[in-house]
Order: structure tokens, then sequence, then C-alpha cells
């Protein structure tokens, strides 16, 4: 049996030592949340600017298609190889990079004039886009410069998500974001490989899913905090 002044020191001894655990518990709480607090999902970043460029240039990867009026055997459907060049059929290997379709047709038509008399020459290429997001069909489609934004959003099965505007976001390879219309062209897009666009629903959800996400977490983490507390203060 304890004393009356041994029953209180005792008490006091536990009421500190619930003290201490609730004051880490808290601590480790605070350090929790302002972790979670500064890591912003990365599509809600503010849009950084992006040059926009007048139109496409040739890059690595991207596919170009000939055809050579009244001869069908120099038709050819060619990638630009990763060191720039392209071959084409009856005048080898091209060093293609950085022309737009222009400048293409013009350097081919001058290469195969030296081989037909009035070279017709007609030139397009194509380059791989990546949709992801609110999209019934996510994947990597093939483009030309001449699509639409929608249009590409409908060759990824168009937006899944109830709104009727979704919000349009090309997603840069370095982490950069710029906000796209609809209806904007793609040869006026500065878009290469590694880049894709992002669908997100234009609904108060689908704007701030990830916001309300994170309240549903923290409102979880105060009701456990307050039954921990709680437990802790019998």
């Amino acid at each position: 049996h304890f004393s009356e002044p041994d029953r209180m020191t005792v008490f006091r001894s536990d009421r500190a030592a619930a003290h201490r655990r609730r004051v880490l518990l808290f601590s480790t709480l605070a350090v929790v949340l302002t972790a979670c607090a500064t890591r912003r999902p990365e599509m809600l970043m503010s849009p950084a600017p992006i040059a926009v460029l007048p139109i496409w240039k040739l890059e690595p990867g991207d596919q170009i298609k000939t055809r050579i009026y009244r001869e069908p055997d120099l038709a050819g459907d060619v990638t630009v190889a990763a060191n720039g060049t392209a071959y084409f059929p009856g005048i080898g290997r091209v060093a293609v990079q950085g022309m737009s379709l222009d400048e293409l047709q013009t350097d081919l038509s001058t290469r195969y004039n030296k081989m037909i008399v009035d070279a017709a020459v007609d030139a397009s290429f194509s380059r791989e886009v990546v949709v992801y997001g609110q999209v019934r069909t996510p994947g990597v489609f093939l483009v030309d410069p001449g699509t639409t934004v929608l249009g590409l959003i409908s060759k990824a099965g168009g937006a899944s998500g109830p709104g009727r505007s979704p919000m349009l976001t090309l997603v840069k390879s370095d982490g950069r974001q710029q906000t796209l219309a609809r209806e904007a062209r793609l040869a006026l897009v500065d878009i290469r490989h590694g880049d894709a666009i992002f669908v997100q629903d234009d609904t108060f959800f689908g704007r701030n899913q990830a916001n309300l996400s994170s309240i549903v977490l923290f409102a979880s983490i105060i009701v456990s905090l307050i039954s921990v507390s709680s437990f802790l203060g019998r």
C-alpha cells in the first residue's frame, strides 16, 4: 500500500509520462503534415511559359512519308534515326533533323530532280504523342502537325469525365507545363518526343481531386489523433 503522498507522486509521474507521449505524438504529426504540405502534386503546379513554335521541325523518331508522282518505286515510309538522318529510296541517307516540312520537300525535290525530270515530291511527317489522364484509351498516338488538340484527344477515345470542356495541359519532359486550347493545331505547339498531354475533368471535383484527397487524409489523421489523445488521457 502507498501512503497519500506516495500515491500523489505516482499519479503525477503517470500524468507527466502521458503528457510526454502526447507531445511526442503531436510533434511527429506536425512533421508529417509539414512534409505532406510541401509536396505539391505535379499537375497542380502553375504552368510555366513555353515558347510556341510557328511550325514543327523534324527530330529523331519522326516518321516521314514520301510519294513521287508517277514513280511508285520511290515511295517510302521512313523514320528519322537517332543521328538525325533518314534513308530515302533512290537518293540514300539525308540529314533532315531541324527541317520544316517545306524545307524537306524543297530538299527532296532538288535531289530527285537530278534523277527524274520535273520530279513532283509529296512529303509529310508525323510524331508520336502521349495522352493520359481522364481519357477512355490513354496511350501513344501518331499525329501530324495539322491535327488539332481536340483531334488528338479524340484518338484517345475522348475525355472520360462528366465535364463538357476538360482541361488540357502540355507536360514537357523537363517538367514545364502549358495550358492548351482544344482548337489549337499541334503545328503551333512546341510538342516534342517525350512530351505528353494530360486531360483533367473541368468539374469541381476533377479540378480539386488532389486537394480533396489531402483534406480527407488530414481529417482522418485528426480523428485518429483525438482518439489516441483520449486514450492517453485516461
